[in-house]
């Protein structure tokens, strides 16, 4: 099997390092001496300011240099190939693949700098084994920025999901009459958490329960602490959150105004959950409106063509921007008004949406899926599991 050195890091986040472990069913997987973080604890980190000193240095060279994103390999090794996210490997000549998760990570997110130095990436690319994609907005929309020079690096570009098991085989859901709601996110106003609040608070049914699980603040929990029909609860592991809370939930809310793909999205998808989200970037790869659950209007944010797919780009305008847009409101009401109709239908479809994920789950995001296409990401004497 061919020897593949993963560049995983310590801001690497789970879902990479699920890639390089898994990458052990196709080739013989080489890590760095590095130890992982959960996201619990980068959130943790990056609250206390630990490697703020560092990040502080970056942003004051990134405003005046276009910089890309180059990653040191060092330990790789023997490997065979390189696979980084986000990058470009600095100090070896190996073949290497790339994997982005949106177009401007290889520039450290400045889209100025992707511009400006289009015709460099252009050629960086072309020089790759392949480029992967969290999604396949991500690779339509990276290849339309590029323009027409990027015409070449089509047949190279993948879409490789983040692996996930099929998790519905292992539910324990109970047949009470109850309808469960579950949402879990740590970014609580940038995840729509406010206006799921207020929806739910208007829904007077009884046979409704919603989980939280979030830092929500105080103030809010003493505002709907009378509603007993929901339960607040911290950040959980994502052993804790797979144990315990994805089972035995029937539907994920997650109405984000900010998302590129949604990890914890595709997590209730495996589980076999209808899904109610919002319509942003890739969340339309994930969510059929009616089908497995209810795709929700951005309420700030309108469809635009990112190459042959028309979506909603929460990428390309500036994060200061829409930082600025989702803090100004206390409550999108029409948002909050889609999600209440969204509760009230779920208590009547779960079922039917429930059935959509796991069919949607195993046509697209099925772990022989997974690996079928990173066969051929990696190519070579792993196509033939020698």
């Amino acid at each position: 099997m061919k020897k593949v050195f993963f560049n995983v890091r310590i801001s690497s986040r789970e879902r990479m390092w699920d890639t390089a472990r898994e990458a052990a069913r196709v080739c013989e997987p080489m890590l760095p001496a590095v130890k992982q973080r959960t996201s619990i604890k980068r959130a943790i980190d990056a609250k206390s300011g630990k490697y703020r000193l560092r990040g502080h240095v970056k942003r004051l060279l990134f405003r005046t240099l276009p910089i890309l994103n180059r990653q040191s390999v060092a330990e790789a090794g023997d490997a065979e190939l390189l696979y980084l996210w986000g990058a470009f490997p600095k100090d070896s000549r190996k073949p290497f693949v790339v994997e982005l998760d949106n177009p401007f990570v290889i520039t450290y997110y400045r889209l100025w700098a992707f511009f400006r130095r289009r015709k460099t990436l252009i050629k960086r690319f072309a020089a790759a084994q392949a480029i992967t994609f969290m999604s396949e907005t991500a690779r339509q929309h990276t290849l339309a920025l590029l323009g027409e020079g990027a015409s070449a690096l089509v047949p190279k570009t993948h879409t490789l999901y983040p692996f996930t098991e099929q998790n519905y085989k292992g539910n324990r859901r109970v047949g009470d009459g109850l309808t469960r709601f579950l949402f879990v996110g740590l970014g609580f106003r940038r995840k729509g958490g406010p206006e799921l609040l207020e929806a739910f608070s208007r829904v007077f049914d009884e046979t409704l329960r919603l989980t939280v699980i979030a830092p929500v603040e105080d103030d809010v929990i003493e505002r709907y602490k009378h509603d007993t029909r929901i339960t607040f609860l911290p950040p959980q592991s994502r052993e804790e959150l797979f144990a315990e809370y994805y089972p035995t939930h029937d539907i994920f809310i997650f109405p984000s105004l900010l998302e590129t793909f949604g990890v914890v999205i595709l997590e209730a998808l495996s589980f076999g959950m209808g899904i109610i989200t919002t319509d942003v970037y890739a969340t339309p790869e994930l969510v059929t409106d009616g089908v497995n659950g209810r795709l929700l209007k951005h309420p700030f944010l309108e469809r635009t063509q990112l190459g042959e797919l028309e979506r909603v780009d929460c990428i390309t305008i500036d994060r200061s921007d829409l930082a600025a847009e989702y803090t100004s409101q206390s409550l999108y009401e029409q948002l909050v008004c889609d999600l209440k109709q969204a509760i009230t239908q779920a208590v009547q479809d779960k079922h039917t949406w429930q059935a959509g994920s796991e069919r949607l789950f195993n046509e697209r995001f099925a772990p022989a899926v997974w690996e079928q296409t990173l066969t051929t990401v990696i190519g070579g004497p792993a196509a033939d599991r020698s």
